[in-house]
């Protein structure tokens, strides 16, 4: 009987203790995952800005009781920050938005490599924090169809805003939600969240039509329904592959005319992709004016004055972007990031192998 009670009191213990471990990596999490809205609300904005650099200095401040070193991809996204901060001061950019983000990446890489350690509340932290966004999201696009508010500049505005911003923006949140939930449900079991927020992901890029979230989500089922038995064919590598092959299919070889039945014919986006090729024939030329380290941060108005789109605040595509922000030795630092990572993956067992996961991670 008392070894019972023991038994019990030790369970609750543990459950407080992943309670409360759970409530600190969502605390750390949270600010940096900001979207554009709270701009339009200046003290919101102020808060979560102060509650990034409090994460941050959180974080440093763990590492000072920490005894091992941080991984070597956390070097490299380090020392990759630390360029870019350099490279658009050097060329008298955004150095403030471009240090925030610096901070938050920084944050969030030494938080994921430091924190990992209890798998499966650290997995629901993440899970719950793109949760929150994703359906806050969500009703939004529901209740204002045709966008909740104007974006905030001086030149241009396009009322085809949600809470999570622009629907091309909200892929930076899908993708990783759908890793986070399908870790999870590997991890676990536990298909509700998993289901849940997957089924939600889907809606959401109907609703606003992202005809980019919506490729993969019906690739990914693609391959779960009628390929079940060689899902390992869609790995890690397999998503990094897709952005060269686009790169170099469509930017590069300009073949987009292959691919026009599904662009057009069935995501009706040609007119759209049609902009974005005359958009990416000026990001080239832009490149080749610093094409070792590129221009740094530039603000998101100048940019869109520069491509001559009130849409054009970024290449639209990752590898141009890559370019753009800091040349050639920032390509090079991603590729080896992205070896890197896929090194780490292969060695790691499941759930954390990437071999196992859907195609769109």
């Amino acid at each position: 009987m008392t070894n019972m009670k023991n038994y019990d009191h030790l369970m609750i213990r543990i459950s407080k203790k992943k309670t409360l471990l759970w409530l600190w990596m969502v605390f750390l999490t949270l600010p940096h995952m900001k979207t554009s809205y709270l701009n339009q609300i200046p003290i919101a904005d102020s808060i979560i800005n102060s509650w990034r650099l409090v994460t941050f200095g959180i974080i440093m401040v763990q590492l000072l009781f920490v005894k091992r070193k941080a991984s070597l991809i956390s070097a490299l996204l380090i020392a990759q920050q630390i360029f870019l901060l350099l490279v658009t001061a050097i060329n008298g950019q955004e150095v403030y938005a471009c240090a925030l983000s610096a901070f938050s990446v920084i944050s969030v890489v030494l938080f994921y490599d430091y924190n990992a350690y209890d798998r499966e509340v650290f997995l629901s932290s993440q899970l719950f924090c793109f949760e929150l966004m994703i359906y806050i999201n969500l009703v939004t696009e529901l209740l204002y169809p045709d966008g909740m508010y104007v974006s905030d500049s001086s030149l241009f505005r396009d009322n085809r805003h949600w809470f999570l911003g622009f629907y091309n923006n909200h892929t930076q949140y899908y993708i990783p939600a759908l890793m986070f939930a399908w870790l999870y449900y590997k991890s676990t079991g536990k298909k509700l969240r998993t289901f849940a927020l997957t089924a939600g992901i889907f809606v959401s890029a109907f609703l606003v039509w992202s005809g980019g979230v919506l490729m993969a989500l019906f690739s990914m089922v693609f391959a779960y329904v009628l390929l079940k038995e060689h899902t390992r064919l869609f790995h890690y590598y397999t998503y990094w592959s897709v952005h060269l092959a686009f790169f170099l299919l469509v930017i590069v070889m300009k073949l987009q005319n292959l691919f026009r039945w599904l662009i057009d014919g069935i995501l009706g986006k040609w007119d759209s992709l049609m902009a974005r090729m005359e958009l990416w024939s000026r990001v080239r030329k832009q490149i080749l004016e610093a094409p070792l380290i590129g221009h740094g941060i530039v603000d998101g108005t100048a940019r869109e004055l520069k491509n001559g789109f009130n849409w054009a605040m970024h290449a639209h595509n990752l590898l141009l972007e890559i370019l753009y922000q800091g040349g050639v030795v920032n390509l090079i630092l991603w590729v080896v990031i992205v070896i890197l990572g896929g090194w780490r993956s292969i060695e790691t067992e499941i759930p954390w192998k990437a071999r196992s996961l859907p195609l769109v991670f």
